[in-house]
């Protein structure tokens, strides 16, 4: 049988345990929302709502609200998303694509205006705006904060990993090379455009005009550019994914 003077402090620390519990988690349910301040609400409905005229809020079982602002990570049944970084351009959270042993991959969705500057029903002025739609990619690691993923952030990330940092090396050679190609190919099509114009001839009251070679060098060489990186894989995802992968060997 315990004794009284044992007895007290193990009810005291079953006490604040429950009580440590009781400011972390709350109610029940398939889907959570985690607070900044890290208490984490459960439900089994969680909706993100942005009315037209009021602020955009989260809807806890059509009951519980609260502030994006206040919000860290959320799951519902449209998936995980982390907050994005304060203060940046971009959504306000980002939606997890891989789940990995340490290294996660996000995206969100921007959209881009062009302000409206081109060709109208009534001549080239301004016209009806138009819009086009991008993703931006970020990753986190050990569930930290969330990145955008480019070359310098994963370097520093990835920099435990011999295989990682060799696809990215390779990532920063590709780009150099390509980045190379594209001023030849358009060097050579800009000099075919002007040898074609200046050999353009006056036949019958109209402009002949005679492709210069140079052109069609440069177009192919463009062209094939784009074939090749259509079908080349991201070696940044590559190395995010062996990075993962040799984790769980």
């Amino acid at each position: 049988m315990l004794k009284t003077k044992n007895l007290l402090p193990l009810m005291l620390c079953l006490l604040l345990g429950y009580t440590a519990f009781g400011q972390t988690s709350r109610g029940q349910g398939r889907y959570f929302l985690q607070l900044q301040d890290g208490q984490v609400f459960y439900a089994n409905k969680l909706q993100y709502k942005s009315p037209l005229f009021k602020s955009s809020h989260f809807l806890l079982d059509d009951s519980l609200k609260f502030n994006p602002s206040m919000v860290n990570v959320y799951q519902n049944e449209d998936g995980f998303f982390a907050r994005v970084e304060a203060g940046s351009s971009y959504n306000s959270f980002a939606k997890r694509l891989t789940d990995g042993p340490r290294i996660d991959r996000f995206y969100t969705t921007r959209t881009y205006y062009d302000g409206g500057y081109g060709y109208s029903p009534y001549g080239y002025g301004y016209g009806m705006p138009r819009t086009s739609r991008k993703r931006i990619y970020f990753f986190s690691k050990d569930e930290g904060p969330l990145y955008i993923m480019n070359y310098d952030n994963l370097e520093t990330a990835l920099s435990d990993n011999a295989s990682s940092m060799a696809l990215l090396h390779r990532y920063k050679k590709d780009k150099l090379i390509n980045t190379g190609v594209s001023i030849v190919g358009a060097g050579l099509l800009a000099v075919g455009a002007v040898k074609s114009i200046n050999n353009s001839q006056e036949v019958n009251g109209s402009t002949s005009i005679d492709i210069n070679p140079l052109m069609y060098a440069g177009a192919g060489i463009l062209g094939a550019q784009l074939i090749i990186n259509l079908f080349q894989k991201d070696k940044l995802t590559q190395a995010m994914e062996v990075y993962n992968y040799q984790l769980k060997q």
